[in-house]
């Protein structure tokens, strides 16, 4: 791409010697990003979400399971009872326990339990398209902060370049000075403009040092390690964009981008919490099984013997099969509260659905209006950059000749370094607006698409 090789051509004017001050690897902007996710705090807690919603899931699933349980009783009995032997009263002091094994599952409850499974796999499935928009966002944030750092290491090098200009054009103009060939306000106005330049640098250098503190805290990178970002950031985009319309980068992004989805899951669980809130106006109806025993010292042969315990837990067993029939008939309106909310939630749930698809769509639109209008200012940024080169190389023969005094040759410079400033700042949007398209097209902000679920 052309611009490119324009702005590696101006970052590189100065980085290299600005990065062999420090001996650390450069970070490239994937880097970051991936540091990022490893270490956000929001990430980490939207994993543990997914996991709790995977959790809820699977348990849905196990509550088709029948139950089983297993009792036991130990009684010491005094004073007036009943024998559980005779079922009459006794007055004597005794002690029995009993056992048993219960099991139940239910054979039909209005399908809320198979709504219920398909409601939590929903969910689940929303959980992980948030867990997706959330590592977005943070790379999102990383994204930007790297771009301001490129941003002011580009503004730091012109600074520096541009103050070396000035003291070079001091000790031109105090040479000639000293020759007579020129007046002492020129000395006096080369002095101030390098006083003008030198403070420019010094707050160039401060403003590159907080835009490193901000891509460190985007990161939650330890704040006493340096860090040292990669300048060159290469194109991502393999493709043409100037042919691409509206409407075939809206559906890509509707596939691509979790945000729809995550919607569209939100409101088909909604959906189903509306048809399990209806199921439980349905008869349910269950099966049961059981078996129970005892021993109690009540119990004796005609020796008046307790009867051993192997013996009683034969003789005293009991089974049991029931089909048990529930029909709600009164609950206090709870189950119409119930279904009132569910209904109010899912028209919710489509308001939200409506809400995100206009927003994609919107910022669709604007995301490619965006990268054309940063194009175009780039490219025009180009042609005053080449135009403002040429006018500051005549004026400093012009200068050289006498035929302008210094205050117009400082024009022309000043002209010269805002049109590098802004080749370096619409270059870096024009890349930063292109890395979005992608984005929109593929779900991906990283170099490589495959890597995006890393």
């Amino acid at each position: 791409m052309k611009w490119f090789r324009i702005i590696v051509l101006i970052l590189t004017l100065g980085f290299n010697d600005m990065q062999t001050m420090v001996a650390q690897k450069a970070w490239a902007l994937d880097q970051c990003i991936h540091y990022a996710w490893d270490n956000n705090f929001s990430v980490h807690n939207q994993e543990l979400g997914v996991k709790i919603r995977q959790t809820d899931f699977r348990q849905a699933k196990n509550d088709l399971l029948p139950s089983l349980t297993l009792q036991s009783s130990f009684n010491q009995n005094y004073g007036r009872s009943i024998d559980p032997t005779t079922n009459t009263y006794i007055d004597v002091q005794f002690f029995n326990n009993g056992y048993g094994v219960g099991s139940s599952v239910d054979l039909f409850n209005g399908f809320m339990k198979l709504n219920t499974i398909d409601m939590q796999r929903l969910n689940f499935e929303a959980e992980k398209n948030r867990l997706q928009q959330v590592r977005n966002e943070v790379a999102f944030t990383v994204i930007n902060s790297y771009f301001d750092v490129l941003l002011q290491q580009g503004l730091s090098v012109i600074a520096r370049e541009n103050y070396q200009l000035s003291r070079n054009q001091l000790d031109y103009t105090t040479k000639f000075v000293e020759l007579g060939r020129k007046p002492g306000t020129d000395l006096l106005e080369t002095e101030a403009n390098l006083a003008a330049d030198s403070f420019l640098l010094v707050q160039s250098v401060h403003l590159l040092e907080q835009a490193t503190l901000g891509l460190k805290y985007q990161m939650n990178y330890p704040v006493a390690d340096s860090l040292v970002v990669d300048t060159l950031v290469p194109s991502i985009f393999s493709g043409t964009m100037d042919t691409l319309s509206m409407d075939e980068l809206f559906r890509a992004a509707s596939v691509a981008l979790p945000d729809l989805t995550y919607a569209r899951n939100q409101l088909k669980a909604a959906k189903k919490a509306v048809q399990i809130s209806k199921g439980a106006f349905s008869p349910s109806l269950g099966f049961y099984a059981g078996w129970s025993s005892l021993y109690t010292e009540t119990d004796r042969d005609n020796s008046n013997q307790i009867i051993p315990f192997s013996d009683q837990m034969t003789n005293n067993s009991n089974e049991y099969l029931s089909l048990g029939v529930e029909i709600p008939l009164f609950s206090k309106f709870s189950k119409y509260t119930s279904l009132s909310k569910s209904k109010l939630k899912y028209q919710q749930a489509k308001i939200q659905y409506e809400d995100v698809s206009y927003k994609l769509q919107m910022g669709v639109e604007k995301s490619l209006t965006d990268w054309r209008s940063a194009r175009a200012e780039y490219e025009s940024s180009l042609s005053q950059l080449a135009k403002s080169k040429k006018a500051y190389d005549a004026a400093e023969k012009k200068l050289d000749k006498g035929l302008i005094n210094i205050i117009e040759f400082y024009i022309q410079k000043n002209k010269w370094v805002r049109a590098k400033t802004e080749v370096l700042r619409t270059g870096l949007q024009v890349l930063l607006k292109e890395r979005y398209i992608r984005f929109l097209m593929t779900g991906s902000l990283l170099g490589e698409v495959g890597n995006q679920g890393h």
